[in-house]
């Protein structure tokens, strides 16, 4: 797993899209230039770590997708430890269903964090 920032660039750009924006409306909502934007999208600029996370938060992401392609989910709530089990259960079998390569799913119990 490395950082390929002409595929980054291609998350960002479907992200975007996904969330109805346009590069003017992402540039205005990060306070950047629309070229700023076009450049992480086609692969010209990488971005930084900082950006990753203002991205991912304006385009209702993770880091971890825009960064390397890998979805993560995350449950830590205090859920009773059997309620966690029966949704990872669950998660496993929907997961069985489709590529989950791209996937990277993180169960916290008691503090305690399983990955899938």
């Amino acid at each position: 797993m490395y950082y390929d920032i002409k595929e980054s660039g291609k998350r960002i750009k479907e992200l975007r899209k996904k969330a109805g924006m346009t590069q003017e409306g992402l540039a205005n909502r990060l306070n950047m230039s629309t070229v700023a934007i076009s450049n992480m999208e086609r692969g010209i600029n990488g971005v930084s770590l900082d950006m990753m996370g203002v991205l991912a938060e304006a385009l209702d992401s993770s880091v971890d997708y825009i960064a390397f392609g890998k979805r993560t989910l995350v449950l830590d709530g205090g859920l009773p430890e059997e309620k966690v089990r029966a949704i990872m259960e669950f998660v496993k079998v929907m997961m069985g269903r489709f590529s989950h390569e791209n996937y990277i799913i993180i169960v916290t119990i008691k503090k305690q964090q399983i990955i899938i």
